[in-house]
């Protein structure tokens, strides 16, 4: 079904592990603070500002960032803090879709009436995890689920982005071509030999031009995706993946090149930027102050 407006909200906690561990020590908080010694679990933003990452070997990263303070995981805790963040989404809506064990869809459709719009619903939705969890989350809204995940990209660290429908392909173009779901380096690297920089020169090319360069089912979702064309629905009751399994996805991508970086990975664009489009950026008119999971395939038309 073709929905119209923008519903459709992808909430996802800022640095999960690390912010769970700022919250529980007040003497971590505004700290670079790495989650795992051997392999980087989680990096507080401070210390993603030397240039740490996910899955980063740790001796890296303590060479990158000398002053970082690591800290073991602890598991329980996360897992709990998991469980408060999905009761919080549960209460908001029923068409609740996780996606690991910090993030989630929620679908508002049909919400209006009695909960208000659906940027008044992320707003209370920040303010709700913020109050019940102590978390920091970020929350991008729009038509389709995809779009919904690249807005809250974008608006990392503890944002809220909304992009209008009218200008989903405004605000889409102007962004690289790594914010598209399926595209690392190596994808990347086929597309800047083309010179190709951006998502709106991805969408300028036919569609036969991607598939000859990237292979039948990457050139058609590509193709699909620079368009914003994304017809899946919200699927509540999927369930999330489990603390372990998310420990072990980061450990496995430190071990190996071929790993594609999640959203929260790829480099924002200028938030300034959007609101020059006309992409509403909630951050500051709301006062709300201021992990990787693997997409399904988007059918192409």
């Amino acid at each position: 079904m073709f929905v119209s407006k923008a519903t459709i909200l992808h909430a996802d906690v800022d640095s999960f592990y690390a912010s769970v561990e700022q919250r529980d020590d007040p003497d971590l908080r505004g700290r670079p603070v790495i989650v795992g010694a051997g392999v980087v679990l989680a990096a507080s933003y401070e210390a993603k500002a030397y240039g740490i990452r996910t899955a980063m070997g740790g001796a890296v990263a303590r060479r990158l960032c000398p002053p970082a303070v690591v800290v073991a995981p602890r598991m329980s805790a996360y897992a709990e803090a998991s469980k408060a963040l999905y009761r919080v989404f549960d209460d908001t809506t029923p068409l609740v879709e996780g996606l690991s064990i910090d993030e989630a869809f929620l679908d508002v459709r049909g919400m209006e009436r009695l909960a208000g719009s659906p940027t008044e619903i992320a707003v209370r939705l920040k303010r709700a995890i913020r109050a019940r969890v102590g978390l920091p989350v970020t929350v991008g809204v729009a038509r389709t689920k995809f779009l919904a995940k690249v807005a809250s990209g974008v608006a990392k660290p503890d944002g809220l982005l909304v992009v209008p429908p009218d200008r989903e392909l405004a605000f889409l173009h102007a962004l690289p071509v790594e914010r598209l779901w399926g595209v690392g380096e190596v994808t990347a690297g086929k597309l800047h030999r083309l010179g190709i920089t951006t998502v709106g020169e991805v969408a300028a090319l036919p569609k036969e031009v991607l598939v000859s360069a990237l292979g039948l089912a990457a050139g058609r979702q590509l193709h699909a995706l620079a368009h914003n064309r994304d017809p899946r629905p919200v699927q509540p009751g999927r369930r999330r993946g489990s603390i372990g399994s998310h420990a072990r996805s980061a450990a496995g991508a430190g071990r190996s090149r071929k790993s594609t970086p999640s959203c929260s990975d790829w480099s924002n664009a200028s938030l300034a930027g959007c609101a020059r489009l006309g992409v509403l950026d909630e951050r500051s008119a709301s006062g709300c102050g201021s992990t990787t999971s693997r997409e399904p395939h988007v059918p192409s038309r």
